[in-house]
């Protein structure tokens, strides 16, 4: 009879366990194939080169359905425990990003590892939002995760690893700032600097040195990819949006750096969630 009741709780306590997909590659997973091979090179490259300048970790992941794994969990801790289980980002900073979207499921996540704390789940809402489901909605999937990718990495990675505030403090500094422009009514002049000021901080725009209009566009070209041998080269090519002023700045990219699990791309470097970052559906 104990024999019996050790099998029971055996099953039992497998029938519950979680299991989740094993990853290929540490850039991009499309097991539902929503990326075309010249999509997912691009991508690859984009997260690689993300790893190589800022050390930071942040993979892809696209399912048919999360059903094939588990069934229990929740979207959100589902997420967490592929990010655990893959340990994504380093073991140290906990700067790893995962970007997961569920096909047939229609839903996504992007989870953050446990360094970025709760401040930054604003802007991972926004990039889920504005990025990545308005593409969803029109099954046009590639773009969507493309474009996402780019806002998570512009609007989260490389604020957050340039030691930027968050868009969390940033919004409580504009409510303050506020009421200070509220007290000062007698000076309309200030007030309307203030508000100025802070549209520039939000929005983050570059002043055009030519014409002085905040409209000056920066597009990333990578003109030789980085590897562990070599270092890489781009260019950052800005131009204004409202008069003819363009100009080049090229830049060196960094050779690819061994993580600490001991390979640049076989393996991630041993992070965690620390359950931030925003969830969707469409």
């Amino acid at each position: 009879m104990r024999w019996l009741i050790f099998l029971l709780c055996f099953w039992a306590t497998s029938a519950v366990s979680q299991s989740y997909p094993e990853y290929r590659s540490t850039t991009v997973n499309d097991y539902a194939d929503l990326l075309s091979p010249e999509q997912e090179a691009a991508l690859d490259q984009r997260l690689t080169e993300l790893r190589a300048e800022n050390g930071v970790e942040m993979t892809v992941l696209t399912l048919t359905s999360q059903a094939t794994f588990s069934t229990e969990q929740s979207l959100e801790a589902f997420a967490a425990g592929v990010f655990d289980t893959w340990g994504i980002g380093d073991a140290e900073l906990n700067d790893g990003v995962l970007v997961l979207v569920l096909r047939a499921d229609r839903a996504m996540r992007i989870e953050l590892g446990a360094g970025y704390g709760r401040d930054w789940d604003l802007a991972a809402r926004r990039a889920v939002d504005r990025e990545f489901l308005p593409y969803f909605r029109q099954e046009n999937y590639s773009r969507g995760i493309i474009n996402g990718v780019d806002a998570v990495i512009e609007d989260i990675v490389v604020p957050f690893k340039a030691g930027e505030q968050s868009p969390v403090k940033t919004i409580a500094l504009e409510k303050f700032l506020g009421v200070i422009a509220a007290i000062a009514v007698a000076s309309i002049a200030v007030i309307v600097v203030i508000v100025k000021m802070f549209r520039n901080l939000i929005n983050r725009l570059r002043k055009c040195p030519q014409c002085g209009r905040g409209g000056l566009n920066k597009t990333r070209i990578t003109t030789a990819t980085a590897s562990t041998m070599m270092a890489g080269a781009g260019i950052n090519r800005f131009h204004c949006s409202f008069c003819d002023y363009s100009m080049d700045q090229k830049f060196t990219i960094s050779k690819v750096r061994m993580g600490s699990s001991g390979s640049s791309r076989g393996g991630f470097g041993g992070g965690r969630s620390g359950g931030g970052g925003a969830s969707g559906r469409w």
